[in-house]
């Protein structure tokens, strides 16, 4: 047996030692690589952590045969890519946002109306039962595909389909009701 499956097996037996003497030999390097996607040395070393939190989560379910090192830097990739992806989505959001209300001449009652409006959308979303919610925020606030909510969530991609389109039907018809009443 290798040093390092040795190793590996006592991560998964969730030897403390084990895990910070892998822990100590890898954070630099790996703050080091997340540093080129991110670019900025404080995020990169959060995802760093992130990724050993779930490293020390779900060792159990690791290959004991398998190459940390391998697996800790795929996992920083694929967590500074979802990174750099989230803050797209934020970025495009926030444009369209200045965009919106820079181009709108209306009156200030307008806006106001506007802020009610999103106010309201916003309370409708977290008044949804909390796993609907939960995958609707991720779907359209985080910008993830259902298949990446699935794997976030430990769900099958057909429940986040069907807590999509519940989401989607209750929201409709809570505003097609209010705007019924109105």
């Amino acid at each position: 047996m290798s040093l390092e499956s040795d190793i590996v097996r006592r991560i998964i037996n969730k030897d403390k030692q084990a895990f910070e003497l892998v822990f100590n030999e890898n954070y630099g390097l790996l703050c080091a690589y997340a540093s080129k996607f991110v670019n900025e040395d404080e995020q990169a070393e959060e995802i760093v952590q992130e990724v050993f939190v779930k490293f020390w989560e779900k060792c159990e379910t690791i290959d004991p045969d398998s190459s940390i090192k391998s697996y800790l830097y795929r996992s920083v990739h694929n967590t500074c890519l979802n990174y750099i992806k989230h803050q797209k989505v934020k970025d495009a959001y926030r444009e369209y946002a200045i965009n919106f209300f820079a181009s709108s001449s209306e009156s200030m009652d307008l806006e106001a109306e506007q802020r009610e409006l999103i106010n309201l959308i916003h309370e409708e979303i977290d008044n949804l039962p909390p796993r609907c919610s939960e995958i609707f925020k991720l779907s359209r606030y985080e910008g993830l595909k259902y298949q990446e909510i699935a794997e976030h969530l430990e769900i099958s991609i057909k429940t986040v389909e069907v807590q999509m389109g519940k989401a989607l039907r209750i929201l409709r018809d809570k505003f097609r009701q209010d705007s019924k009443v109105e």
